[in-house]
């Protein structure tokens, strides 16, 4: 039946933090499929982008008295499934529907632009091209962009994300082989290729990957499959065939990736594997390029999403697959805002399509582990090395049994420098490991014990001494290595601890023969500048490579012989109690580095705790990450924690301590009247997070933790109701966190 009025009511959702959406009028005819779309409206005398979340509300009070909304949206670009999973989203993680969406949609479309492009640079080669010309070219980046551009134009942000630089590119401009052009064309969808969608052969699987295959390609509706897979045994290849089988039904498919993984190496394996376009989405790219590849996908015209968590709210015409490679990776879960989990929710969506799931580790969280358990999950296994490669030996260093050398106050002992040193005459490379960057941990006054912190947070500068600076690794605050201490006004300043910045100054100096290539945040700080450190390891030129978790995942060196492991005590001893998980899941990465081409690698591990149970669980010859999964989850049952129990935090914080501190106490006291309305509930004490201060603002907590997820999410729609009815003290901040993982 068709409205007599001229406008319709919508509910619309504002990007504030509030719990409800508000009543407009639009002057036009509206329905279902307007849900979604974006009007610009007066929010409290503020011109605000909001989104239609729902199409003539039943209203309490006179429609007459609304305000209007400017209509921006013919209709909705956001698709059914994309809307169902903010709506989901939103009530799972107890987060405004509103501010939900602002995480979701790229920048410029919050910002009430045009959901349209505008020109997208690309690169063309120029006709009749003299041949003499390109005999002339030495580099050997520019032949290969010469000979990619074959095929076609290529956006450059393509080209980019195949690690080409820009100035390669202009180069060629310059010579006049290859011309900018605007790639903004109607292309066809990526649909029309049909079968012919391969640009090479694919190699045959081994059983293990055929098997997987087979097993997630004949998979008609929702299933999650858990694809265990050992480092080196050929996941990606696998991922390949299965996004083959998917591509050739005309549907689409979303690969999710730790930004950590969002290499080169990984976009040129699908653009040399297939002819369907391919679109990436992450932090490197400028908001404009995010919206381009959000069109791609909504319009259809690519087949292949490859991004990073937020990726996952891209609108994908017929989306038939998505994978989450790396699943146990702690940068699926964000950790400020909506802090949600994109496994949680991309598993939300594949069911609301009725489309399978691949989740891929080597070293599978205890939660998902947990999933297989319960039969919520198909495990497939991937126990063999492609290629032939054998798994690395392992081998412990007693740190207590080494003499204090030079190498050892910087991290590397006697034992490890020797063996450095023998791999790398025979020609081979060596891998070592430091999760921790800069120069050393901190500085301390030898005469009156002062230690400088930031002034910031609750966190001990580290030395950069390259830079001549103290940097807060929380806040990025930096201030002038100062000459003397602010208490006493010694000189005597005394550096304690190493990082990566020190350890690589101690390998150039001792190897100044064999290129040493340091990777972590402080040196490389774009794609181009990492792919030219991995460029010089892959020809060669460098045989010595130390890095943090940048190094640990991702990378296939098949000439690395050696792994060193130079501070794994860290990650052993913690309060948290994820921390044996992350230990396990971090050496067992690292170790896969080493090893992978006709190579035996060998991993050595340098600890002052030789005879503790998981490291000598690890180096195991029998070793299984599953076996030291499945003791893990065995004392988590025992103690009742995650996956065992539901957990969330109520946070909260400000700039007045007090404030901060009393608004949280006060709740508590609340929420003491209602607890035992709730069965197996337990609630801890106002506690002070582990870092306190951050960034001049004061953080306290308190944990809940549930038996049933029921009772916790009815207990949090209860603190919620309680904390709405009264405004917040000004400058205080209070959210909730649902399945966290950093216990604060």
């Amino acid at each position: 039946m068709t409205s007599s009025k001229e406008y319709t009511v919508v509910n619309v959702a504002i990007n504030r933090p509030l719990f409800r959406e508000f009543a407009y009028k639009v002057n036009a005819q509206l329905g279902p499929s307007h849900i979604g779309s974006r009007v610009t409206v007066n929010f409290a005398n503020q011109e605000m982008v909001g989104i239609i979340t729902e199409i003539n509300p039943k209203l309490e009070f006179d429609e007459n008295k609304l305000k209007t909304a400017i209509l921006l949206d013919e209709k909705s670009f956001l698709t059914d499934d994309v809307l169902k999973t903010l709506f989901f989203g939103s009530s799972y993680y107890h987060y405004p529907l509103g501010q939900c969406f602002n995480v979701a949609l790229p920048k410029i479309l919050r910002d009430g632009g045009p959901f349209d492009y505008e020109v997208i640079p690309a690169l063309e080669l120029k006709e009749n091209i003299d041949e003499a010309l390109i005999s002339k070219i030495r580099s050997k980046e520019q032949l290969n962009i010469l000979e990619l551009l074959k095929d076609g134009p290529i956006r450059r942000s393509q080209l980019r994300e195949r690690g080409f630089l820009s100035s390669q590119e202009n180069a060629l401009i310059k010579k006049g082989l290859v011309s900018i052009v605007n790639l903004k064309i109607e292309n066809l969808p990526f649909t029309h290729l049909k079968d012919d969608i391969l640009k090479e052969t694919p190699p045959e699987p081994n059983i293990e990957q055929h098997n997987a295959i087979v097993a997630v390609t004949e998979c008609e509706g929702f299933k999650t499959f858990l694809l265990n897979g050992i480092t080196g045994s050929g996941k990606t290849e696998v991922y390949l065939r299965i996004i083959e089988n998917v591509l050739k039904k005309g549907k689409a498919v979303l690969i999710l990736v730790p930004e950590i993984a969002l290499t080169p190496q990984t976009f040129d394996r699908f653009y040399r594997r297939f002819k369907v376009p391919v679109s990436s989405m992450h932090s490197a790219l400028s908001d404009r390029e995010r919206l381009d590849a959000y069109l791609d996908m909504a319009k259809g015209r690519s087949g292949i999403l490859i991004g990073t968590r937020t990726a996952l709210f891209t609108p994908i015409s017929n989306l038939g697959l998505i994978v989450i490679d790396e699943e146990h990776d702690s940068s699926f879960k964000q950790n400020d805002t909506f802090r949600y989990h994109a496994r949680t929710l991309a598993i939300t969506r594949a069911k609301i399509n009725n489309c399978p799931i691949v989740l891929g580790s080597a070293t599978p969280s205890l939660e998902s582990f947990y999933n297989v358990r319960r039969g919520l999950f198909e495990k497939l296994d991937l126990k063999i090395r492609a290629g032939g490669a054998r798994l690395p030996d392992f081998e412990l260093i007693d740190l207590t049994k080494e003499p204090l050398t030079d190498g050892f106050k910087t991290g590397i002992s006697e034992t490890l420098e020797k063996e450095i040193g023998e791999e790398t005459v025979k020609g081979n490379q060596v891998l070592l490991f430091l999760n921790r960057r800069g120069y050393s941990h901190h500085l301390v006054c030898h005469m009156c014990g002062h230690v400088f912190v930031c002034p910031h947070c609750d966190n001990l500068l580290t030395v950069h001494k390259k830079e001549q600076v103290l940097s807060c690794h929380v806040c990025e605050n930096s201030i002038r290595i100062p000459n003397t201490c602010p208490q006493c006004g010694s000189d005597c300043l005394v550096e304690h601890g190493f990082g990566t910045e020190q350890v690589s100054e101690f390998l150039k100096l001792r190897y100044p023969d064999v290129g040493v290539e340091r990777i972590d945040r402080d040196c490389v700080t774009t794609k181009s500048a990492l792919e030219q450190k991995i460029s010089r390891i892959r020809k060669g030129e460098s045989q010595i490579m130390l890095g943090t978790q940048m190094l640990a995942k991702g990378h296939d060196f098949p000439d690395v012989t050696l792994v060193g492991i130079i501070d794994i005590d860290s990650g052993l001893f913690s309060d948290d109690f994820r921390a044996l998980e992350n230990t396990a899941q971090l050496l067992t990465q690292v170790a896969g580095r080493s090893g992978r081409g006709f190579k035996r690698g060998r991993v050595i591990i340098q600890t002052h705790h030789k005879d503790n149970l998981l490291l000598n669980k690890l180096i195991d010859p029998n070793f299984s990450y599953l076996d030291v999964a499945s003791d893990l989850l065995e004392t988590r049952k025992k103690m009742m924690l995650p996956p065992y129990s539901n957990q969330a935090f109520l946070l909260c914080n400000s700039s007045d301590r007090n404030r901060a501190h009393n608004f949280l106490l006060n709740l508590s006291y609340k929420i003491g009247a209602i607890k035992d309305n709730y069965a197996n509930l337990a609630i801890s004490p106002v506690l002070s997070d582990k870092m306190e201060k951050v960034q001049n603002r004061y953080h306290f907590n308190m944990l809940v933790s549930a038996v049933r997820r029921e009772t916790l999410k009815a207990f949090l729609m209860d603190v919620r109701a309680m904390v709405a009815m009264d405004s917040l003290p000004q400058d205080v901040r209070f959210a909730i966190e649902v399945d966290p993982i950093n216990m604060y």
